[in-house]
């Protein structure tokens, strides 16, 4: 066993910890504290932050079709600050309902948005209008509050342009759910890093074994699933020239960087 030690306000709070090279999941080892993006780590930044992950990271919306928005418009290919600024445009717009038209939405994803005094321009607007218009729809059909979990993401599933990680974002952010796990690249990226995930794991096709590792992780060393998936979201993404050379992969452009540290500015603005 070992010790970890950190302040909370003048206060020494320490927690027993176990040995480093007892196994999480698998073949997964604990690791140590100071050991980057081991299970160590994140269950001591956890624990560091008071059990608590950062901002903006869970419900994003006011009502249940708000979040569903919110969470169709973020995804693949699109970052966070550049899907939740078209969230907000929508919202202001009063476009966030059940019979809204796909040209009205259309209409205004196409617009480029004014994001730390640079336009950025939503990529898809033309596929996400026409799968909002039709999700928008559809959620007519479903009471939120009679579903399970695990239910309610294999509803939102069969909809088009919503996949297992966006349900599941969906269904984390409105329930505050602890059995499903937002697998974006982030988390995928902290998996391969502490060996939970292999070089073959793609979530296109297995997604669920994979959100299984990782629900076992979370339940080994005793964070919230919610909160961790948070948590490694939050600090990956801000490492991104770091974690790509761990992992072997080209570095990101110092473009990208740019794009998305004045898109961060942007919103924290907001």
């Amino acid at each position: 066993m070992g010790m970890f030690s950190y302040l909370s306000g003048d206060e020494v709070i320490s927690v027993c910890l176990p040995d480093a090279s007892n196994v999480v999941v698998g073949s997964v080892l604990w690791g140590l504290p100071e050991e980057l993006f081991s299970p160590a780590y994140w269950c001591t930044q956890y624990l560091y932050r008071g059990g608590t992950v950062p901002d903006r990271t869970h419900r994003l919306g006011e009502t249940f079709e708000e979040e569903v928005a919110a969470c169709v418009l973020g995804g693949y290919g699109i970052p966070a600050e550049v899907g939740l600024a078209a969230f907000h445009r929508l919202r202001e717009a009063n476009l966030i309902y059940s019979s809204v038209s796909q040209l009205e939405i259309e209409n205004v994803l196409r617009e480029p948005m004014l994001i730390s005094g640079h336009a950025v321009r939503y990529r898809f607007w033309a596929q996400k209008a026409r799968y909002l218009a039709l999700v928008m729809n559809r959620l007519t059909t479903i009471n939120v509050e009679t579903h399970s979990p695990q239910a309610l993401r294999a509803l939102l599933m069969e909809m088009p342009g919503i996949g297992p990680k966006t349900a599941s974002w969906i269904v984390r952010n409105w329930l505050g759910a602890n059995d499903v796990a937002i697998l974006d690249i982030h988390v995928v990226r902290a998996g391969r890093l502490m060996r939970l995930f292999g070089d073959g794991d793609r979530v296109e096709s297995n997604y669920l074994s994979m959100e299984a590792r990782f629900l076992q992780l979370a339940r080994a060393i005793n964070v919230p699933a919610g909160d961790l998936d948070a948590l490694m979201w939050s600090l990956m993404r801000e490492t991104p020239t770091l974690v790509s050379g761990l992992l072997g992969e080209p570095k990101p452009s110092r473009l990208s960087q740019r794009a998305r540290q004045e898109a961060q500015g942007q919103l924290q603005l907001a």
